[in-house]
This record gives C-alpha cells, sequence and structure tokens, in this order.
C-alpha cells in the first residue's frame, strides 16, 4: 500500500485524481475510493490500466469504455464488482479504510518518513475528520489533542507516547492481517 504518502494526504474531498503508475495497486485504490479520496470520474482510467496489467471482467471492460461519465453511468454494484474482479473483497467499509490509511500513516511516521506529532494530527483530523468513533484510533486521537496545546517541555513524552500508540496499531494491524490470511 505504498503507492505513495502524497495521495493520502490531500484535502478532504473525492478530488484525488488517479494517474497511471507502474505501481498499480488495487487495494490501495480500492481504499481511497471507499474512504472518499477518490472520485468516480477516475474509474474508467483505473479500469483502462487494470485490463493492461492483465486484469479482466465485464464490469472492468465497461468501465474502461466510458468517456466523461457521471456518476448516474455507474451503478455503484458495478464499481464493487470491479473491485472484486482486482481481487479487492468490496465494499471496504469506511471504518476498514480508515483503519489501512491510518496504518499507513503510522508506519511512516515510525519510518521517519513524517513527523509524529504531524502523523497523529493527520489520522485526528484528517482520517477520523474530527471524531472518535474507531476504537482502535481512539488513543492516537487523544495524544494528538493533548499535544496540540501542550508546553514544549511534555513534547518529549508525548512524542514517545505517540510512537508507542502507532506502533501498537501496526502490530495489531499486522496480527489481524496475518489472522485474516490464515483464514482465507
Amino acid at each position: 500500500m505504498t503507492v505513495g504518502h502524497a495521495l493520502a494526504m490531500t484535502s478532504k474531498s473525492a478530488d484525488v485524481q488517479y494517474q497511471s503508475s507502474s505501481q498499480f495497486d488495487p487495494v490501495f485504490l480500492a481504499i481511497l475510493y471507499y474512504f472518499g479520496d477518490l472520485g468516480y470520474e477516475n474509474l474508467p482510467r483505473i479500469a483502462a490500466d487494470a485490463l493492461e496489467q492483465g486484469f479482466d471482467g465485464k464490469s472492468l471492460r465497461r468501465l474502461a469504455g466510458l468517456q466523461n461519465p457521471v456518476l448516474a453511468d455507474i451503478p455503484r454494484q458495478e464499481i464493487d464488482d470491479a473491485f472484486g474482479e482486482l481481487g479487492v473483497s468490496a465494499p471496504i467499509p469506511k471504518s476498514g479504510a480508515q483503519l489501512a490509511l491510518a496504518t499507513q500513516c503510522a508506519m511512516e511516521a515510525l519510518s521517519g518518513k513524517i513527523n509524529v506529532f504531524d502523523a497523529a494530527t493527520h489520522v485526528r483530523v484528517y482520517i477520523c475528520e474530527l471524531k472518535d468513533d474507531l476504537t482502535e484510533l481512539s488513543h492516537i486521537c487523544v495524544l494528538s489533542k493533548k499535544a496540540k496545546d501542550a508546553p514544549v517541555n511534555q513534547w518529549p513524552v508525548l512524542e514517545q507516547q505517540l510512537v508507542d500508540a502507532f506502533s501498537e496499531l501496526v502490530t495489531q494491524r499486522e496480527h489481524t492481517d496475518a489472522k485474516l490470511r490464515s483464514l482465507a
């Protein structure tokens, strides 16, 4: 799911523009779509690229043939079917997409690609949309709120707590993903 964090860090509205890539990642594209970052107007290009990559299916072929679609041109079931033809278990619940994006953000913070405070803010504001609905992300959101107004002398402690919370999230997700793969 490392197609590019820049896609996930854009402003909240279905305005991510899909660009063809040699790193075609159907799961990541589905996560972005079901989270709401990737608009329906990108689906024809994605479907055409999928066909070029060797995927095939009735829904992919139909979507690839659309030009300048409007939302009414693409039934929701056809979108789910197209992602299914890409090997993705679709639809992805929004909460699942949120957890996947938060996990990616956590991995990037832990690897030093982004600062942990920025990552926590991104999770709280952008991914969780300032809501505390996901139990798995609530600790990160609480720490992000604390960090927002914390005096500088508390930053090292909060930073370590965020690193620990991100590590726990990544470990939980890896364990859950491994468990799901073993059941398949």
